[in-house]
């Protein structure tokens, strides 16, 4: 039956290699829609799997650690004196427009103190830690040279309403917010960017064995109307929530993954369709002459099992070839995830042989006699 099935499949050859581009194509779609939701995801989500920290202290209104807001010190020194607790970073975590000569660009600002044991910019390009210990001295990722033309390291940029002076010591990568560009500065400076006083957008914690958030909870009880606590992995689901659904980000960018299938899906219905059609009589005639459906149907079904898993592989290696280059060149970073890419072939795979049996049902109807007749 495989003999059968491969030749019966590349009878014709540039039928099967356009069917193979038309879903190469649909499905490499597919993969770069997830890619850019995945992305998206990633980067946003990049400074809690960066930091070493096992809770937040959010303002209490406030739902993840995007949304600004504002923690007091007296919380800060109140959590730092807490026994179970080894450490507890102040963070600023804003937004702010940069000025470059004419040109303007909205970027994240993260704000932090640089002794931190927890937290380090991540992905430097010729620079390091040290070289923004100073105040008015700013990391920022690369993406930002898509809003300034020939930015470098050592060119000032104005930040803030104040237009603050700040000096560009180096530039990292991966480090961006929903198409962003993200900067790094020291706790002082983004205070004084943002008219900060004895305050800051969150507490990221560092919590000792055997102490748990719930013990955290209970040792803060006095600011539970101020505050909100949060474990890591509950603020990595609700950052994929808000940008999934409050963002809009399933629905805009999804839409991409879902005409990619689309189109996939119509291609082998009304190719295996047609290509039935054209062999409705052989198809028939093995019927007659005693073969079980279950062969006939196993022989339709492993020809879209080669044209989808062809065409799977093949765009999958596109994508990855292509990923790095859109995130270089586009505004939303795309990762193409491994885990993703097998869900994306296990679907086409189920929705590829979905629609073969439209095909199967043409065979089985046929009666042969009217073949035999005609």
């Amino acid at each position: 039956m495989v003999n059968l099935t491969i030749k019966d499949l590349f009878h014709e050859p540039v039928r099967v290699a356009l069917i193979i581009i038309g879903l190469t194509v649909s499905l490499l779609m597919v993969h770069i829609g997830i890619g850019m939701i995945t992305g998206v995801l990633d980067e946003s989500k990049r400074i809690i799997k960066e930091g070493d920290y096992d809770a937040y202290l959010i303002q209490r209104n406030r739902n993840i650690i995007m949304d600004g807001g504002r923690v007091s010190d007296d919380i800060y020194n109140k959590t730092s004196q807490i026994n179970g607790v080894e450490g507890v970073d102040k963070m600023i975590n804003e937004w702010i427009e940069l000025k470059f000569g004419k040109e303007k660009a909205s970027v994240g600002i993260i704000g932090y103190d640089v002794k931190s044991d927890y937290l380090k910019p991540w992905d430097c390009i010729d620079c390091s830690e040290k070289d923004i210990k100073s105040d008015n001295k700013i990391i920022i990722d690369k993406l930002v040279n898509k809003q300034f033309s020939n930015i470098k390291t050592g060119d000032k940029v104005k930040g803030g309403d104040l237009d603050n002076n700040l000096k560009i010591v180096g530039f990292c990568q991966n480090n961006q917010r929903t198409g962003n560009a993200v900067m790094w500065c020291n706790l002082e400076t983004a205070k004084a960017l943002l008219h900060f006083g004895n305050e800051s957008t969150y507490l990221a914690v560092k919590l000792k064995s055997g102490y748990s958030i719930r013990d955290l909870e209970n040792d803060l009880s006095a600011y539970e109307e101020e505050i909100s606590i949060v474990s890591s992995s509950e603020m990595e689901a609700r950052i994929d929530d808000f940008l999934l659904n409050d963002f809009g980000l399933a629905s805009s960018i999804g839409i991409l993954a879902v005409l990619g299938f689309l189109v996939a899906m119509i291609v082998i219905s009304t190719t295996l369709y047609q290509s039935v059609v054209d062999k409705l009589s052989e198809l028939v005639s093995l019927k007659a002459l005693g073969a079980k459906k279950s062969y006939i149907n196993n022989i339709l079904i492993n020809q879209t099992f080669i044209l989808v898993s062809i065409s799977f592989f093949v765009s999958l290696i596109l994508a990855l070839f292509i990923a790095p280059f859109l995130s270089m060149f586009s505004a939303l970073p795309v990762n193409v995830n491994p885990y993703w890419a097998a869900f994306t072939y296990l679907i086409s795979l189920i929705l590829g042989i979905l629609c073969t049996l439209f095909s199967i049902r043409k065979v089985h109807k046929t009666d042969p006699a009217i073949i035999f007749r005609g």
